[in-house]
Order: C-alpha cells, then structure tokens, then sequence
C-alpha cells in the first residue's frame, strides 16, 4: 500500500485531467522566465508558499542549468501550479524549464512521466501516451503512469486503454484511487449504476483516505450522478467543495449543474471573485445573463476577448468554451457547431458530445450530430444530460 504522501503525488497526476477546462490562454511557445518575478504575473501573492519555492528552485537552476533533478523538480512545481490555478503559463513555463531535455529519446521513465504530464496538460495527449508508454515498458510498476495514461484514454475516447490502465494500478495500489479510475471508466462504458454505488461504498469505507483522493472520488461521484439524473449529486459535488472551495474542477462541475436547474443566482455567489479563471468566468457570464445581472455586458465582453486571444494563438484546450459561448452567448450557431467540431476531433467526453450535439440542434444539422448518436451508442454511455436533447434536426418548415 502507497504511504498518504506518495500517494497524494499520485493523484497530482489525476488533477491534470481536471485542467480539462485550463482557463488562460496558452503560451505559444515553451518559455522560461529570465527573471523569478514573471512567475507572479498571475496575480498571485508573493508570500504564496508556492511561489517562494519556485523562486528558490528557479534561483538553484539558473547556478546548475545542466542539473536535470534541479529542472525537474522546478518544471514539477511550475506544473502544478499550472494545475492548481488553471493557468497554462505555469505548464509553458514548466517545459521550457525542461526545453534541453525535451527531445532526448533516451530519457528516464521519471522524466518521460514529467514530460507526459505537461503535454496532457497543454492537451496533446498523443505525444504525452507516446512518453507515457515508453515509460511504461521500462518501468511497468510505474503507478503514476499509469493514472495519467487512464485520464487520457478517458478524455480521448480509448476506453479500453483506461480500463487497462486503471486495472494495473489498481494491482499495485488497491484503494480509494484505485476504486475511483475504475468507476470514471464504468460510468462511461454501461455501467454507471454499478460504478457509483461501487464507489460510493469506497468513499464511505475509507473516511481517512488523502483529501486529494476523496475529492477526485467525490467529484466523479457527482458527475456520474448528474448523467444518471439521481438527487445526490448536488451533495457529493458540496462535500466534494467541502475538501477544498477553490477546486477549478469540482466548481465547473457543480456551476454546471445549477445553470442546467435554472439557479443562476447561486452561480453568481459560487464564482464571483474567480474572474481570472476563463472557465469559470464563462460560468458567470453565463449565470449573469440568466440572472439579469447588470454586470453582464462587461462579463460577457472579457470573455469574449480572452476566447479571441487563444484563438490567435492556436489554443485548442478552450474550443469547448468557444463553442458554448458562441451559442448560449452570441446565440451564433454557425460558429459554435464549428467549434464543437473542432472540439470533437480531440476531445470525447459526454462534456464534449453535448457541446457538439447542442451546436448541431441549434444549426438543425443531421449530419453534425450523427457522430454523438453513433458515440453513445457506441460506449453504451448513460447520460440524461445529452439524452434530454430532442435530437430532431430537420429544419423548420
């Protein structure tokens, strides 16, 4: 069994998977601060434990530029930074931290695993299974690995090699963690029923298990009872909330679930003061339109400027955002469906299927959503979220 602490840099690889929705526009090219104070471009305090620790770290690596444990553990915390604030100039600057090493195909698993984690991040999740998988041939107890392997197979739509995935871990770590890989993956193959009350029984069993993997179990609790439609959602994203109110993930999920109930004015007290995280922010544009609220018209315009900055610079991790801004927003249905499709091409998660089946009703495009129609089936996926949409298309007469 994994100590608590190891276990908790496990789950740091899980918390990747929760950038999904990473939130600043991204950094166009890999690029290391000259100088420790751009680190604190993000608003964040000076006295900020993290911060000192990467201007320690920053400060030991520019006296040893060719000490890659120095590098790796600077890029490891700028990584989670990254993570943790939704911010991918923490990820482009945990590359360029490693930028000497970045192509060496003789790299250690430990370094491949590092290097897997910041591509996840910035979402080219082929090149990061490529790291992933070599890692893995040399090191096949590597656990980390094999959690981070299982959230992309998640989020890119390889089931089958999630579920390996999270099977290897599990005969290495059996656990809370272990439980929670194994119902994420359930939940999206025909069996969510199961896997949540599997996982349930898990969260309730292990009440002194790491707060990092009681709120990942939670959330996916949440989310797969939202798909399944079942009241106890609302209190396992709350107890989820409850391990750490700052979550980005847990508050994306949960400011979802109360737009989809027509609460608008609980979203608006949930985010405010969390501007400066774009996913969050759509969120409260989003309640402040529904709500009538007068600062609508200047939510509304940041976020559109923030979307048309990473659109420039080629950003694919905020095409899902796009996508709903331009519907529910700019009601724009041509370029949300262009969006969702662009969206689709990389990602494929019920969030994602529902963007693109939205974009395709509002355009009454048959051909758009067929691919969603075919993907359910396909997976087999229970989802009351997508099936409440009328999938009639044909255009009004």
């Amino acid at each position: 069994m994994a100590k608590p602490k190891a276990r908790r840099r496990l789950n740091a690889a899980w918390l990747i998977l929760f950038a999904l929705f990473a939130t600043a526009p991204a950094a166009a090219a890999p690029f290391l601060p000259a100088d420790d104070n751009q680190v604190l471009e993000s608003g964040l305090p000076t006295t900020d434990p993290r911060v000192r620790q990467m201007r320690t770290l920053s400060g030991e690596f520019r006296a040893r530029p060719d000490d890659l444990a120095t590098a790796m553990r600077l890029a490891s915390r700028q990584l989670a930074m990254g993570v943790a604030e939704a911010d991918p100039r923490f990820v482009g600057y945990a590359r360029g931290t490693l930028a000497r090493w970045w192509q060496d195909d003789g790299a250690s698993p430990p370094l491949r695993i590092l290097r897997a984690r910041i591509l996840q991040a910035q979402h080219d999740f082929a090149a990061a299974a490529v790291d992933l998988r070599a890692a893995l041939r040399e090191a096949p107890d590597a656990a980390q690995a094999l959690l981070v392997l299982a959230s992309i197979g998640e989020v890119t739509g390889d089931h089958a090699e999630s579920r390996d995935a999270c099977a290897r871990f599990a005969a290495l770590h059996p656990g809370l963690a272990a439980e929670a890989c194994a119902a994420s993956i359930e939940s999206l193959t025909g069996a969510a029923e199961a896997g949540q009350a599997t996982l349930a029984d898990a969260v309730a069993k292990q009440p002194m298990a790491p707060t990092s993997e009681r709120l990942w179990a939670l959330t996916i609790l949440g989310e797969i009872a939202i798909r399944r439609d079942d009241p106890a959602a609302e209190q396992y994203l709350l107890q989820a909330l409850a391990l750490d109110s700052r979550d980005v993930y847990a508050l994306t999920v949960y400011a979802d679930y109360l737009l989809d109930r027509h609460r608008p004015d609980e979203v608006l007290r949930l985010l405010r003061g969390l501007e400066r995280v774009d996913a969050l922010y759509l969120r409260l544009a989003l309640a402040a339109q529904a709500a009538g609220d007068a600062r609508f018209p200047a939510y509304r315009d940041d976020v559109a400027a923030r979307l048309e900055a990473a659109r420039r610079q080629g950003d694919r991790l905020h095409l899902r955002d796009a996508s709903r801004f331009a519907l529910e927003i700019e009601h724009e249905g041509a370029r949300a469906l262009d969006f969702a499709r662009q969206n689709w091409a990389v990602h494929k998660t019920p969030y994602d299927a529902r963007a693109l089946l939205a974009a395709a009703i509002a355009c009454h495009d048959p051909a758009a959503a067929q691919p969603i129609i075919d993907w359910v089936a396909a997976t087999r996926l229970e989802d009351h979220t997508i099936g409440n949409y009328k999938v009639d298309v044909a255009p009004p007469v």
